[in-house]
């Protein structure tokens, strides 16, 4: 790939008085950004710290639509495409909301599709995955300075492709804080090893690499003098973390590292592949008292012959066995997944096998996706299950999935549990927060409990959600 990719841009744009020190004028003292985020946690915690970076170099972030602002930056996703078009639609509204605004987009759909955003005459600059870090130094009055001078009726836009091999490092890009008030995400890996025949997350993220402990310790600590309680460990490949360094290294070192930070009450990992979830991290989720007994592992299908043609390095049989050895170390474990319907040769026989395996793992929750044609990939090359009966075994299992849920969560009525108290019901004296294994609770309190861990008594089941009465 080239290192710089320049793009013809047709577009005209005022020279905004913001941007330029004319005669006499001072520059703006305050330049304004405002982020859209699409996808996956790991890009939510990248726009974060790309914000901060912003802020650090002097630049406000606007929230508010209806005020004007210099920059827009879009963190997009390509996990589908779905994603994809939710890109351009962000796109087109971006440039339609904020006309006068530098349009800035990077995130996973810039990796492999930089050449079609380079043809859109709405997008201004290109950042890859890799520059996230770096954003500040090219969101500046100076460099901005220099664009505006260009021809605005033919002005060349620099692309910042990937220069040298950074897929073999760690970008880092830390935070100080998150969007919620109570729960900090940790990214502490990127990338992923596996292959899925449907996935194009390898193909834009590259092989996995992980981020240094030390690192990892000092931002928990940031979280926690901000008033952070529990902190969600993050990443691509979570169980890949620590295998490329030369002292190999693994999650449970983060887990046993990030326990010892006082003030620190929960620690929770997100999602973890199957194959990954070995013995040692189940001992010490089940040992370290801090640590939530809640993982989410994909599962994909339910069958063994498509779980092959899709590349997974498991079967039925082993994530079977995998639940039942963490419900039995952990009685409270919860366990929530992804599954997917419709993939190229799925017949009914094997969606039966994975409905019945559903209600053999009985998850809390069932992420449920169609099968998205990803080019690049190898299942892009296979016949598609018909859209009709597609969308007919989503909705079945989505049904399976909120029956299971309703069952899983009606078995803690009567029981009391920790709650972190993570938001205020406006005008209704009610607050809701999550149980160490993700249940989502609300009961009637005051806005004093705000990030507290209370013990409350669950009394009923009102949707997804249990109701309670502090104990």
């Amino acid at each position: 790939m080239a290192p710089v990719l320049e793009n013809e841009v047709g577009a005209t744009h005022r020279p905004a008085e913001s941007f330029i020190a004319l005669p006499g004028r001072e520059v703006r003292k305050s330049l304004r950004v405002r982020f859209v985020t699409l996808g996956c946690k790991v890009n939510q915690y990248e726009t974060q710290g790309m914000r901060e970076a912003l802020a650090g170099a002097g630049i406000e972030e606007s929230s508010d639509l209806g005020k004007p602002c210099d920059f827009v930056v879009i963190n997009t996703c390509t996990v589908t495409d779905k994603a994809d078009k939710e890109n351009h639609y962000w796109i087109r509204r971006a440039r339609r909301e904020h006309p006068f605004a530098k349009l800035i987009v990077t995130g996973c759909y810039v990796e492999r599709d930089h050449l079609r955003l380079a043809e859109d005459s709405g997008v201004d600059l290109i950042i890859p995955n890799s520059k996230k870090s770096v954003i500040a130094d090219y969101l500046t009055p100076a460099r901005i300075d220099s664009l505006s001078q260009v021809n605005a009726g033919n002005l060349k836009i620099r692309a910042l492709l990937q220069s040298g091999n950074p897929r073999h490092t760690y970008c880092s890009l830390p935070v100080s804080r998150s969007d919620g008030r109570t729960r900090g995400y940790i990214k502490v890996q990127d990338g992923c090893n596996h292959a899925c025949s449907f996935c194009k997350v390898v193909l834009v993220r590259g092989r996995s690499r992980s981020r240094p402990i030390a690192d990892i310790v000092d931002e928990a600590k940031r979280l926690r003098d901000a008033g952070y309680r529990e902190v969600v460990f993050t990443g691509i490949q979570l169980g890949a973390y620590g295998m490329d360094f030369d002292k190999k290294q693994s999650l449970v070192d983060i887990l046993e590292s990030c326990a010892a930070i006082e003030g620190l009450d929960r620690l929770r990992i997100s999602s973890m592949e199957p194959m990954d979830v070995q013995e040692q991290l189940i001992a010490a989720l089940r040992d370290i008292p801090k640590c939530c007994h809640h993982l989410h592992i994909p599962l994909q299908s339910g069958d063994n012959e498509i779980l092959k043609r899709m590349n997974r390095r498991y079967d039925r049989s082993f994530y079977m066995d995998l639940v039942t050895r963490l419900k039995s170390m952990m009685p409270d474990f919860s366990l929530t997944l992804d599954v997917m319907a419709g993939f190229p040769g799925e017949e009914e026989p094997h969606f039966q096998n994975t409905v019945q395996l559903l209600h053999k793992v009985r998850p809390l929750k069932c992420h449920v996706f169609p099968y998205s044609r990803r080019e690049g990939t190898r299942a892009a090359r296979w016949q598609e299950c018909p859209r009709a009966e597609m969308l007919r075994r989503v909705r079945r299992l989505l049904e399976i999935g909120h029956r299971l849920g309703a069952q899983e969560r009606q078995s803690y009525v009567g029981r009391t549990l920790p709650v972190l108290v993570e938001t205020k019901i406006v005008g209704r004296g009610v607050v809701q927060g999550l149980t160490a294994n993700y249940l989502k609770v609300r009961f009637q309190g005051g806005p004093d409990l705000m990030g507290q861990i209370v013990p409350v008594r669950l009394t009923s089941l009102n949707g997804d959600t249990l109701s309670g009465t502090l104990d």
